[in-house]
């Protein structure tokens, strides 16, 4: 169930702000909708699901800008333990932010002892650690036994030494409570209801983000959803140039599909070589190398790279031509030039794959030449 709403002032002091997707210049008008999701207790896992009203925002565009959920739950079941009031803030994605207390209701530890500032940065820092050890054991885990040497911490007993440093001290199961709305089945929901969203328009935006996380977002949702839709060309290709590893597969696995022209598709990954990070390129190297012929563009498109390009990628290359068995004048040319290089490296490769061809005279004496100079280090 979706609402349009005013978001509500559930509270007035927070914690430091954390960046998030990347805004799009609209601050003035902001919109709120409320949605109304089913979400878990997660001290109590076995009780019916409960239903919680989620403040979305949205710019002037309609693109998602985050979420925020108040949340009034107790940590344990003893009955000293203190109710915790507090907001939660995620991004447009799904991925906690921050979170905001009442000023008249501190955030407690044992003997309901308030945070301190340096707890509150504490508690901010692990909830923002998605993958935290607290996400693989049980409020009951906190509660074990422990050996006498491990040290005691915690509100209702003994913390096991595994997860001590993941928590506050004194106060690890409001750390495992708040861990797990912050971020537990609450996260697939929003990055649902930010899915519906996902026109090209915002997509674009997202593959253009600066943000790793809205980036992969944005990627694999296009792989996904539009897996030949030739408009995410351009920005995919700018994920190639700018991302990671894993942004490169993916990139290269969409691009494949997007773009029907085998030598066009050739030409831009080639082009792309000398902007992406060096240590990505031959990954686009290897995909050309996977298929059984290259058409003879792509191979002097390669070799028109190898003196923009540092030593790895250029023995890929040269490799490649070799594999291919494919020589031709462009290609001599290129080689040749490399024997200039101020890598002795790159030039001594280039001086191997010389001495295999058939070359003009030129080339040959000028082969000559640099082999006689450097007879002691070939």
């Amino acid at each position: 169930m979706v609402l349009c709403a005013a978001v509500p002032s559930y509270c007035e002091s927070a914690a430091a702000a954390r960046p998030g997707v990347e805004g799009t210049g609209a601050g003035a008008d902001v919109e709120t909708v409320v949605h109304e999701l089913e979400l878990g207790d997660p001290v109590f896992p076995s009780k019916p699901p409960d239903t919680y009203r989620v403040v979305q925002t949205k710019d002037a565009n309609g693109f998602p800008l985050g979420y925020a959920l108040f949340i009034r739950t107790i940590v344990c079941e003893d009955k000293k333990c203190k109710a915790v009031e507090a907001t939660l803030h995620w991004n447009a994605l799904g991925y906690y932010e921050r979170f905001e207390y009442p000023p008249t209701k501190p955030l407690t530890k044992k003997e309901h002892t308030p945070f301190t500032d340096e707890d509150y940065a504490k508690l901010d820092e692990i909830l923002q650690d998605s993958s935290s050890i607290l996400g693989r054991h049980s409020l009951a885990y906190l509660s074990k036994p422990v050996a006498k040497d491990e040290v005691v911490d915690g509100w209702s007993g003994a913390t096991p030494a595994t997860v001590q440093q993941s928590v506050v001290k004194d106060a690890a199961f409001t750390t495992w409570v708040m861990w797990r709305w912050a971020n537990g089945e609450i996260v697939p929901q929003l990055q649902t209801i930010t899915e519906q969203s996902c026109n090209p328009k915002y997509l674009t935006h997202l593959l253009g983000s600066q943000d790793r996380r809205s980036v992969d977002f944005a990627l694999k949702y296009v792989v996904e959803h539009h897996p030949a839709d030739v408009q995410f060309v351009d920005g995919v290709f700018n994920v190639l140039e700018t991302g990671d590893r894993e942004h490169v597969a993916l990139s290269l696995q969409f691009l494949s599909g997007a773009i029907s022209d085998v030598e066009q598709l050739h030409a831009r990954l080639i082009d792309s070589c000398s902007r992406m990070k060096s240590i990505y390129c031959p990954m686009v190297l290897s995909h050309l190398a996977a298929e059984p012929e290259l058409p003879a563009a792509t191979l002097e498109g390669l070799s028109g790279q190898l003196d923009r390009l540092p030593y790895f990628p250029v023995h890929l290359i040269l490799r490649l031509l070799e594999q291919q068995e494919f020589f031709s004048e462009k290609t001599e040319a290129d080689v040749s030039r490399l024997l200039d290089s101020d890598n002795f490296f790159v030039a001594r490769r280039a001086s191997e794959f010389l001495l295999k061809q058939d070359l003009a005279s030129e080339t040959r004496s000028r082969l000559d030449a640099f082999r006689k100079q450097n007879r002691d280090r070939l």
